[in-house]
C-alpha cells in the first residue's frame, strides 16, 4: 500500500471508516496521488493525503479551499479542463474505476467526495447547467466525472450515455445526509431550461442513465407532476425524453399529462409522447376520451387517431368501434377525414401483406469464407507505399524549406507497410472471428492521415472477390471502423461503397449486421446513412435499402415525426430516400408521410410528396384533405392534386372552392381547376371583391407596406368594360398580396390582372417591381457610409502596420487613412439601409402585370447584390417564371445555366421545369418557344408608328438594324415627329426601336450559349420544330444559317446541311436538299463527321465568310476508350502547370464560372452548367485561396456529377459512359486548351503548386 496512506495513520494498520470499501479506497488514493507532484509547482507535499483525509473523516476542511483556488488540482483530476476525446478516453478507465463500487460506500464519504470534486470546479461555475440549488451542485460535477466528462464537457465520452455506476438511491441518500430534498436532482433533470444554453440535454442524460433512475421516478412523481406541461416545445421534447425509461405504471399514472402532449399542436412532441402513451395501460382511453370530448378539432382527430392505433394494436374491437363511431359522427372535416385514412390503411396493411421478408443475414467472420484474393495485399501494400513515400520526399523538402525560412515545426512521416506491417495485416485478415478490442480506435500504424490514403484503399475494396468482413478487418488494423463519434468512420464507408459498386454487395441489412459485430449499432448506421456530408449510399439501389429500414420502422418514424436528431450534419432529405425505397409501405409510413406531405414544413411537404408517388389510392386521401380545418392544408392538398393531374378531382375541386373562404386555399384551389383545363373566370365577382376590399383596408395594413407610396399608384381599368378598376382594389391586391408571403401569383390574382387593359397592367407591374426594387437597395445615409469607411479605413491601416507581410502585393499598402476612407467611401454610398423582403408578395403583383421591361431591372438587381442578398433574388428568380414574356423566361433560363451564384441556377432551374411543366413542355422545348423576336415578326420586319405615318426596322443577318422611311427609302436615324404627327406614338416608336437594339444583343448572346449547350447535350429536333422554332425565327435564324446541321436516323448521320438565308439548305458542295419530314435534326461535331466531311466543311464556311458563334468544327474529338466506361474522370493534362489568372480567363471564356469555396476560403474547381441534361462539368485543379492571388497552380481531372448532387464536398462523379459523347469531347477539348495557357506537364506538380 501506498507509504504515505500509511503515514496518515502513523504508520499502523490502515483501519478505513465504515462504509469505505477497501477497492474504492486504493483506487482513489492513487487516483489523488500525482497532486503531490503537480507540473509548475502547483501541487504541495501532503494535499493527495489531505484530500483523501477530508474525505474519509472530514478534516482538513481547508482542503476544499486550496481545491477551489487551484484550477491545476481540477485539471489533474479530470474535474475541470478542455480536453480532446483522446485525452479524456485515456483518463476515462482511471475516472471510471475509482467509481465502480461507489455505491458501496457510507452516504457520508460519498458526499464529502463530490463536495471535494465540486470545490477542484469552482472556477468554472459558468460551465455548470442544471437547474440546482447553489448548495446542491455538487450533484452535477459528480455525474459528469463518474462519467469521465470534465465540467466544460458538452458531449459525453462514452459513444452513447449508457448506464451510470452510480445509482440513484445512493444519490437519495447522499442528500438526506446534505439536508436536502431527497428529489432535488430528478426535479432539477425535469426542470432545467434546455433553451439556456448548449449541453443542458447531454447532462440531464446523464441523470436519467443513473441506475434505479426509473424507481425513483416512480418514488417521486408526485414532486414531479407540476413539471410535466411546460409551454415551450422544446422543454416538453425534454421533458419526454426524460419520461423514457419509466416504468408502464408510472406512465399510466400519468396517462392524462401524456395523452395531452401526444395530441398537441407540435409533430415532434407527438412523436415523443405516443411511444409513451403506448406503454400504458387501460388509463390511456379515458385520458384520450376526455380530449375527444374537449378538445379541438385537430386535437379531436389527434386523439381518436391514438385510441384506433392502440385497438389495433392490443387486438380491442370495442376501441375500434369507438374510435370509427365517433369520427362519423364528429362535425368537423379534419375529424371525418380520419375514416378515409384509416380505409387507406387498411388497403396498404394487405398490400404490406406481400411485402417480401427478408431474413436477418447471418455474417461468416471465419478467416476461411473471408480470404483476401490472391495478390491483392501485395498490390495493396505496394500502392500504399508508393503513395506513402511520395508524401514522405515532399514532406521532407517543405520541412527543409520551412527551416531555412526559420521555422522550427517537428516533421512528420508517413510509416511505410514494412515487414512488419505486413505480418500483422496478414493476421489480421487471418484470424477467425471480428477484430478484436487491440484495434478498437488506435491504428496499429500510428498518427496517420488515412484519408489521404482512401484511393489505395477502395481499389483493395474493389478486388474482385473480397468479402466485406474482409474489408473491415483491414480497416480495424488502420483504426478506421468508427469515428469519434461512435459512429462508422467515412473513410470505412467510403470502402464500403467501392465494395458495393464492385459487386453490387453488401445490402444496407448485411452491413448491419456485421457491424454489429463489431459494437456499432444499427442506429449509427442509420445516422450515417443520414449525413449531408459525402452521403455513399446515394447510388445505391432501393433493393438494397429498404429490409434495413423495416427493420427500423420506428428510428425511421421517429425522425420523420419528431425530428429528434439534433446533428448540424443530419440530412432529412434522406429520410424521404428511405421511406420511397420500400416496394410496399407500411401503413404507419404512409400515414407519417401524409402528415408531412399535407402539413408538414415546405420542404418536407414536396419530399414527402415524391415519397408516396408510388403509393396506391393516394389520390382519395388527398382529396379528403380539401375539406381539412386547416387553410394551409386545404391549400396543399389543391396544389398536389394539380400536379398529379388528376382530372377525377375537378368535381371535389369545384364545390371545394365555391365553400372555401381562405384567400391562399382559394387560389390553390383555382390553380388547380385551371391546371385540370377548367375555366376559373365564373368565379370571380369583381363586385365581391370591391366589397371585401372596402371591408379589408378599413383594418390596419401589414407593417412590411408602411413604406409603400399609395399616392403613385398609377390608374387602372377593365379592359372589357372600360370602368375603372378602383385604387381600393388595386390596394386591396396589393395588400393580400403581402400577406400570402409568396413572389409567385395565385389563379385569382393572375385572372383579374389579366382582365385589365394591357399597357395599365404592365405599367402598374413595372411601378410595383421598380418601386420594391427602389426600397430594398435604398442607401444609407452620407453620413453614415462616411463613418463606416473611417472605421474600415482606420481598422485596414492598423492591420497593414501591424502585419506588413501580409500586404506586400497590396495596392494600398503605403496609403493613409483619408486615402484608404477616399478608396472605401464609394462603395459603402451603395450599401442599402434595409430590406424589402418581408413584403416580396408584392413581386407577385409584379409577376401577374409585368411584360417585356421587367427582365432588364431584374438582370441589373441580380448582377450587383448576387452575393449579400440571396432571399431577394431567389424571389426575383420566382417572380420571373410568372411573368407572360419571352424575355423573362430567357433571363431565368440563363441564370440557370451559368449564373456564378449556386443557389440562383438552381432556383432558376427549378422554375423553369415547373414552367416547362405547367406548359407541358420540357425545359429544352420551353427553352425554343420563349425566344424573344425583340418585336420584329415573321419576315424580320418591325413597323414604327408615328400616326399618319409608318417607318419600317429591318433585322440584318449580323444583328445590324436598317430603317425605311414610308416611302421604302433608307434612312440614318428615326426624324423627330412632325405637326401631323401623333407625337406619343412616335415617341413609342423610338423606345420600341431603342429597346430592339438593346434587346438583340441579349437575345444573340443568349441564344449562342443555349445552341452551344445543345452541341454538348446532342439535342435533337424534329424537323418540324427546327423549322418553326429555330430557322424560321426573325432573330435566331441568322445564328442557324451560320452552323452547320445534320440529320440523324438510328444514331447513323445520313444528311449534312447548312440554312441559308433565302429559307432553303445546302450540302457541302452548294446543292439544295430537302429535309425528310419525319427526320431528326442535330448540330454537327467533329465526333459526328469523318476528317475529309470537317476539312470540306470548314472550307466552305471560310469560302463564304461565315463566322460561327463559337467553334464547332476542328477541335478534334475525344473518344473514351474502350474498358475505360467506369472510369469517371478524364486525368489526361493531371499535372500541367499554368498560372490562376491565366486560368480564371481561359475558362471563363469557355463559360465555366468558379466554383464553391471551401473550408479557409479556398476553391478547387471552375464549373459549367447543362440544365437540360441537369449535369455539371467540373475541371479540377490544386486550388487557390479567396480573395485569389496569381500563383502556380496544376490541373488535375474534368468530371461530371448531377447539377443537384447536394453538397460541394465529396459530390458523386458519374462514370465517363453515362456522360453524352459530344459533351464529354468538348470538356476534354476545354481541358486541353486550358493546359496550353501554361508551361505544360511538371514532373514535380504537386511540390510547384503547393501553398
Amino acid at each position: 500500500m501506498l507509504q504515505w496512506i500509511r503515514s496518515l495513520f502513523s504508520g499502523g494498520q490502515v483501519e478505513l471508516p465504515a462504509g469505505v470499501p477497501a477497492a474504492w479506497f486504493e483506487g482513489v488514493a492513487k487516483f489523488l496521488e500525482p497532486l503531490d507532484k503537480l507540473e509548475g509547482g502547483a501541487g504541495r507535499a501532503g494535499l493527495a493525503r489531505d484530500a483523501l483525509a477530508f474525505v474519509l473523516n472530514g478534516e482538513p476542511m481547508a482542503v476544499l479551499g486550496e481545491a477551489s483556488q487551484n484550477a491545476a488540482i481540477g485539471e489533474k483530476l479530470g474535474v475541470s479542463g478542455w480536453l480532446s476525446r483522446e485525452d479524456l478516453r485515456t483518463r476515462e478507465a482511471a475516472i471510471r474505476a475509482s467509481y465502480a463500487v461507489f455505491d458501496e460506500l457510507a452516504p457520508a464519504v460519498a458526499l464529502r467526495w463530490a463536495r471535494f470534486i465540486e470545490a477542484c470546479a469552482a472556477s468554472q461555475r459558468r460551465n455548470f447547467k442544471l437547474a440546482l440549488p447553489l448548495p446542491q451542485q455538487w450533484l452535477e460535477v459528480l455525474l459528469l466525472h463518474a462519467r469521465g466528462d470534465t465540467i466544460q464537457s458538452l458531449y459525453s465520452v462514452g459513444d452513447a450515455p449508457g448506464e451510470q455506476s452510480i445509482g440513484a438511491a445512493q444519490i437519495e441518500a447522499m442528500l438526506a445526509v446534505d439536508g436536502a430534498n431527497p428529489a432535488t436532482l430528478w426535479i432539477a433533470g425535469f426542470a432545467s431550461d434546455v433553451t439556456s444554453g448548449y449541453g443542458v440535454d447531454t447532462r440531464a442524460a446523464r441523470i436519467r442513465a443513473l441506475r434505479g433512475y426509473a424507481e425513483a421516478l416512480a418514488r417521486h412523481l408526485d414532486a414531479l407532476r407540476p413539471l410535466l406541461a411546460p409551454a415551450a416545445v422544446p422543454q416538453r421534447l425534454h421533458v419526454l425524453n426524460m419520461l423514457a425509461p419509466a416504468s408502464g405504471e408510472t406512465l399510466s399514472a400519468i396517462a392524462p399529462q401524456l395523452a395531452a402532449l401526444a395530441t398537441s399542436s407540435s409533430k415532434q412532441v407527438r412523436a415523443l409522447a405516443e411511444p409513451l402513451l403506448t406503454r400504458c395501460d387501460g388509463s390511456a382511453l379515458p385520458a384520450l376520451q376526455a380530449i375527444v370530448q374537449n378538445g379541438k378539432p385537430d386535437q379531436r382527430a389527434q386523439a381518436l387517431r391514438l385510441v384506433e392505433a392502440l385497438g389495433r394494436r392490443r387486438d380491442l374491437q370495442s376501441w375500434l368501434d369507438y374510435a370509427r363511431d365517433t369520427a362519423a359522427a364528429d362535425k368537423a372535416p379534419s375529424v371525418q377525414a380520419l375514416l378515409q385514412e384509416w380505409a387507406s390503411a387498411a388497403q396498404s396493411s394487405a398490400a404490406t401483406a406481400a411485402l417480401p421478408t427478408c431474413a436477418l443475414p447471418v455474417i461468416d467472420w471465419s478467416a476461411a469464407a473471408n480470404r483476401v484474393p490472391p495478390g491483392a495485399l501485395e498490390r495493396f501494400c505496394a500502392l500504399f507505399n508508393a503513395m506513402a513515400e511520395k508524401f514522405n520526399a515532399d514532406a521532407r523538402a517543405y520541412h527543409a524549406a520551412s527551416a531555412a525560412r526559420g521555422a522550427s515545426w517537428r516533421l512528420h512521416l508517413d510509416a511505410l507497410l514494412d515487414g512488419a506491417n505486413r505480418q500483422t495485416i496478414a493476421a489480421c485478415l487471418e484470424r477467425d472471428g471480428p477484430p478484436g478490442a487491440e484495434f478498437e480506435g488506435k491504428p496499429v500504424i500510428g498518427n496517420l492521415n488515412t484519408y489521404r490514403y482512401l484511393p489505395v484503399l477502395q481499389k483493395f475494396a474493389a478486388e474482385p472477390g473480397l468479402t466485406l468482413p474482409a474489408l473491415l478487418k483491414l480497416l480495424a488494423w488502420f483504426g478506421k471502423l468508427r469515428d469519434g463519434r461512435g459512429e462508422p468512420d467515412f473513410v470505412s464507408l467510403q470502402c464500403v461503397d467501392a465494395l458495393h459498386r464492385a459487386g453490387g454487395r453488401p445490402s444496407l441489412l448485411e452491413l448491419e449486421q456485421t457491424l454489429a459485430a463489431l459494437n456499432i449499432p444499427g442506429e449509427r448506421l442509420f445516422r450515417a446513412f443520414c449525413t449531408r456530408w459525402g452521403n455513399v449510399f446515394a447510388a445505391w439501389p432501393d433493393a438494397d435499402l429498404w429490409p434495413f429500414f423495416a427493420r427500423h420502422l420506428e428510428l425511421l418514424l421517429r425522425e420523420l415525426n419528431g425530428n429528434t436528431i439534433k446533428d448540424y450534419a443530419f440530412n432529412r432529405d434522406a429520410l424521404f430516400r428511405a421511406a420511397a425505397s420500400f416496394p410496399v409501405q407500411p401503413p404507419q409510413l404512409v400515414n407519417a408521410l401524409f402528415g408531412l406531405a399535407l402539413s408538414g414544413g415546405k420542404s418536407d411537404r414536396s419530399a414527402a410528396q415524391e415519397a408516396l408517388a408510388r403509393h396506391p389510392g393516394k389520390e382519395a386521401r388527398i382529396l379528403a384533405a380539401l375539406a381539412d380545418g386547416r387553410a394551409e392544408t386545404r391549400a396543399t392538398a389543391a396544389q398536389w392534386l394539380a400536379r398529379l393531374r388528376h382530372a377525377a378531382a375537378v368535381p371535389a375541386l369545384a364545390g371545394a372552392v365555391v365553400q372555401e373562404k381562405h384567400d391562399l386555399a382559394k387560389g390553390a384551389m383555382l390553380d388547380a381547376l385551371q391546371a385540370l383545363g377548367e375555366p376559373v373566370e365564373r368565379y370571380l365577382d369583381r363586385a365581391a371583391l370591391a366589397a371585401d376590399a372596402k371591408k379589408g383596408l378599413a383594418k390596419d395594413l401589414p407593417k412590411e407596406l408602411h413604406w409603400f407610396p399609395w399616392q403613385a399608384l398609377p390608374a387602372l381599368h377593365w379592359a372589357d368594360t372600360g370602368e375603372p378598376m378602383g385604387e381600393a382594389v388595386a390596394r386591396w391586391l396589393l395588400v393580400q398580396a403581402v400577406r400570402q408571403k409568396s413572389p409567385e401569383p395565385g389563379a385569382v390574382l393572375r385572372k383579374y390582372c389579366a382582365a385589365l387593359q394591357a399597357h395599365e397592367r404592365e405599367q402598374f407591374g413595372q411601378f410595383i417591381l421598380e418601386t420594391w426594387l427602389n426600397e430594398d437597395t435604398l442607401p444609407i445615409t452620407p453620413a453614415a457610409a462616411m463613418t463606416q469607411a473611417r472605421n474600415q479605413a482606420q481598422s485596414s491601416y492598423q492591420s497593414m502596420q501591424q502585419y506588413p507581410q501580409s500586404y506586400q502585393n497590396d495596392p494600398r499598402r503605403h496609403m493613409t487613412v483619408e486615402q484608404l476612407t477616399a478608396v472605401f467611401l464609394p462603395a459603402l454610398l451603395k450599401t442599402p439601409q434595409g430590406s424589402a423582403i418581408g413584403s416580396k408578395g408584392l413581386l407577385a403583383v409584379a409577376a401577374a402585370c409585368c411584360g417585356a421591361r421587367a427582365a432588364a431591372p431584374v438582370q441589373r438587381y441580380l448582377k450587383e447584390y448576387f452575393g449579400t442578398r440571396a432571399a431577394q433574388g431567389r424571389a426575383l428568380i420566382a417572380m420571373l417564371a410568372w411573368v407572360e414574356h419571352p424575355t423573362a423566361t430567357q433571363l431565368m433560363l440563363a441564370i440557370g445555366g451559368r449564373f456564378r451564384t449556386k443557389s440562383f441556377q438552381e432556383e432558376a432551374t427549378r422554375q423553369a421545369e415547373l414552367l416547362a411543366e405547367r406548359k407541358g413542355w420540357t425545359l429544352a422545348e420551353l427553352a425554343d418557344r420563349t425566344i424573344p423576336a425583340a418585336g420584329f415578326d415573321d419576315t424580320g420586319t418591325l413597323d414604327l408608328n408615328f400616326g399618319l405615318r409608318s417607318f419600317t426596322a429591318r433585322l440584318l443577318p449580323d444583328f445590324k438594324i436598317e430603317l425605311f422611311d414610308p416611302e421604302g427609302k433608307k434612312i440614318a436615324a428615326l426624324p423627330e415627329p412632325r405637326q401631323d404627327d401623333d407625337a406619343e406614338a412616335a415617341a413609342g416608336a423610338k423606345k420600341a426601336l431603342s429597346s430592339a437594339k438593346k434587346e438583340i444583343k441579349s437575345i444573340v448572346a443568349m441564344q449562342a450559349e443555349r445552341l452551344y449547350e445543345a452541341l454538348c447535350t446532342q439535342r435533337a429536333w424534329p424537323v418540324a420544330d427546327w423549322r418553326d422554332y429555330l430557322q424560321q425565327h426573325p432573330v435566331l435564324r441568322h445564328l442557324v444559317q451560320r452552323l452547320l446541321w445534320v440529320v440523324v436516323e438510328d444514331d447513323k448521320v445520313v444528311q449534312v446541311f447548312r440554312p441559308l438565308g433565302d429559307g432553303s439548305l445546302t450540302d457541302c458542295d452548294d446543292n439544295p436538299l430537302e429535309l425528310p419530314a419525319a427526320g431528326v435534326v442535330r448540330l454537327a461535331h467533329d465526333t459526328l463527321l469523318d476528317a475529309g466531311q470537317i476539312a470540306g466543311w470548314q472550307q466552305h464556311f471560310a469560302d463564304y465568310e461565315i463566322e460561327p458563334p463559337f467553334q464547332q468544327l476542328g477541335k478534334g474529338a475525344y473518344t473514351l476508350p474502350y474498358g475505360k466506361g467506369a472510369q469517371d474522370e478524364i486525368d489526361a493534362f493531371k499535372g500541367h502547370v499554368l498560372e490562376t489568372f491565366a486560368l480564371r480567363g481561359r475558362a471563363g471564356k469557355l463559360g465555366y464560372a468558379r466554383g464553391t469555396a471551401e473550408d479557409g476560403g479556398w476553391f478547387y474547381t471552375y464549373e459549367k452548367r447543362f440544365p437540360t441534361l441537369g449535369l455539371t462539368a467540373c475541371l479540377e485543379f490544386t486550388g487557390n485561396g479567396l480573395p485569389e492571388e496569381n500563383r502556380k497552380v496544376a490541373l488535375l481531372s474534368a468530371w461530371f456529377a448531377h447539377a443537384a448532387a447536394g453538397d460541394n464536398w465529396n459530390r458523386k462523379k458519374l462514370p465517363l459512359a453515362k456522360v453524352p459523347p459530344v459533351l464529354l469531347s468538348e470538356c476534354y477539348q476545354d481541358l486541353r486548351l486550358i493546359a496550353a495557357e501554361g508551361s505544360g506537364y511538371d514532373p514535380d506538380w504537386e511540390k510547384t503548386s503547393s501553398y
